[in-house]
């Protein structure tokens, strides 16, 4: 049973500025958003809570985990380094994007709760005794440590593009909520932003003040300008950069005067069923087994990752379940898969600098024939899903180079489309288990929870997250995933029946 968000009571909130002005003085203005960044919705945020548990077992606490104060001094240095994220996000005319008004500031909540880490721990843990922490068991599954969000473009482009909440449990344990605009960074930047502000905290002792920041410092500072966001084109380069057919990428036509205007869409006879998010565990050892399933016997030189063997697994096994829900006619969309592809270590040298913060993400997708997906060996879909990750729209730094100055040289960048078919019939799964999002998120200490909370914007059919797990922080199963998945009701009754896919399963809640 979900705790209410009742439970957790947000008392403040405040603007959080840079700590010295010069740091966004020398930004330019407005501050331009590269084409990668234009790539996703503007409401999309990147959400993760991060739990962090009071160490000591005198009550009250000797010592206060992440104190306020402390948090919010070690915040204003970081947006000297990250001094856009002070600003308000602009869609311009023609699809382009920037931040105006630098220095306007982010935003810190603090909140408290009267529930205590181990009662919801033990909820979780069960007859084990374990006290793991599960986002399912924290208060309104999360949600309730996450600053309030409203994803109009109005409040968007109005509000902060960075909210930090931070919660006080009863026993002294420490939630943070940090969301920021998906249009500034992917997971993998919003995680090194969260990781910066750790190692700043960390240097900055019990009781320190404004003076002390000055002996506060990054060892890689992060770069935050987007590749591409100052290109200028001449004519001729704009020319030929519209003539390059870009693979994965089109632009929406524009309609003539005479054309007939499209039929209202007819309400759906029977209403889609209610989406339900779980997460599923699978341990080190499971998914040696599932990639041993999902590798091709016969063909002793190919090889595929723990990638690509999980996500062809679900793939299929979903595809099934639905097509008993849905039969195999026009109630369900076309069964097409997509996964960003982080293209940070992909390009070479004079690629993405390091510590890079925007958007570092090439979407590729595909459709593996229904034939297959119903009844082809696993390796066959494993070998489909490799190729795909590896394809030189996103190996090539020159197809890259004129996929994007293809998207520069647009008039108009919100008519940039892609061929991906969303619908009840798609898988889309971002790889996050990879990232540093335990051992860098030190404080004081680790956090034994850092997740992505079911949202309003992330709860939908067929949207999963490969996570890794708190033994990421505590050196235990290194090799065990999480996946945060989102799926229609129903489709999860059959998969609850499916030994085939329960059989690889630690755990599902």
């Amino acid at each position: 049973m979900t705790v209410p968000s009742s439970s957790v009571t947000v008392v403040t909130s405040e603007v959080v500025r840079c700590a010295n002005n010069a740091s966004y003085e020398t930004l330019s203005s407005p501050f331009r958003l590269g084409p990668l960044d234009t790539l996703v919705a503007p409401f999309i945020p990147v959400a993760a809570v991060f739990v962090y548990r009071q160490l000591g077992d005198s009550a009250p606490p000797r010592e206060e985990l992440i104190p306020l104060p402390r948090l919010r001094l070690a915040l204003t240095r970081l947006l000297d380094c990250y001094p856009h994220l002070t600003g308000r996000l602009q869609l311009n005319p023609d699809g382009s994007r920037e931040i105006v008004r630098v220095g306007t500031g982010a935003e810190l909540f603090e909140a408290r709760s009267d529930l205590r880490l181990d009662d919801l721990a033990d909820q979780g843990g069960g007859s084990s005794g374990s006290g793991r922490v599960r986002m399912v068991d924290l208060p309104d599954a999360g949600n309730a440590f996450m600053a309030p969000f409203d994803m109009s473009v109005e409040a968007v482009c109005a509000g902060p593009p960075l909210t930090i909440q931070h919660t006080r449990l009863a026993c002294g344990s420490v939630a943070l909520g940090v969301r920021v605009l998906h249009t500034l960074c992917d997971a993998e930047g919003c995680f090194q932003m969260v990781r910066h502000l750790a190692e700043i905290y960390r240097q900055l002792s019990p009781g320190a003040g404004a003076r002390d920041l000055a002996s506060t410092s990054l060892r890689q500072p992060p770069t935050v300008e987007g590749y591409m966001a100052d290109l200028e084109l001449s004519p001729e380069e704009r020319q030929t950069a519209l003539e390059y057919d870009p693979i994965l990428y089109h632009v929406e036509p524009t309609p003539t005067a005479a054309a007939e205007p499209p039929p209202p869409p007819q309400p759906a006879e029977h209403p889609p069923p209610p989406v339900v998010g779980r997460f599923l565990r699978y341990s080190g050892d499971s998914l040696k087994r599932l990639k041993a399933a999902a590798s091709d016997s016969d063909d002793q030189t190919s090889w595929i990752s723990t990638f690509d063997a999980l996500a062809a697994h679900l793939y299929q096994r979903i595809y099934r379940a639905r097509v008993q829900i849905y039969g195999d006619g026009g109630e369900m969309s076309p069964p097409d898969i997509l996964t960003p592809v982080n293209l940070r270590n992909r390009l070479g040298e004079g690629g993405l600098p390091p510590q890079y913060f925007p958007n570092g993400l090439l979407t590729v997708y595909t459709s593996v024939p229904t034939e297959t997906l119903a009844a082809a060996p696993l390796h066959r879909i494993a070998s489909a899903l490799h190729d795909l990750t590896r394809h030189p729209s996103v190996t090539s730094r020159d197809a890259l180079d004129r996929t994007l100055r293809w998207m520069v040289a647009q008039p108009d960048r919100s008519k940039i489309q892609w061929g991906f078919r969303g619908g009840n019939g798609c898988l889309m799964i971002s790889q996050w288990n990879k990232m540093d999002m335990y051992a860098g998120a030190t404080f004081e200490a680790p956090p034994v929870l850092a997740s992505t909370p079911f949202t309003e914007i992330s709860l939908i059919d067929g949207l999963g997250y490969f996570l890794p797990t708190e033994a990421q922080g505590i050196g235990g199963d290194a090799g065990e995933i999480e996946v945060c998945m989102a799926l229609a009701g129903p489709v999860w009754e059959v998969l609850d029946r499916d030994e085939e896919f329960t059989q690889y399963l630690s755990r599902s809640s």
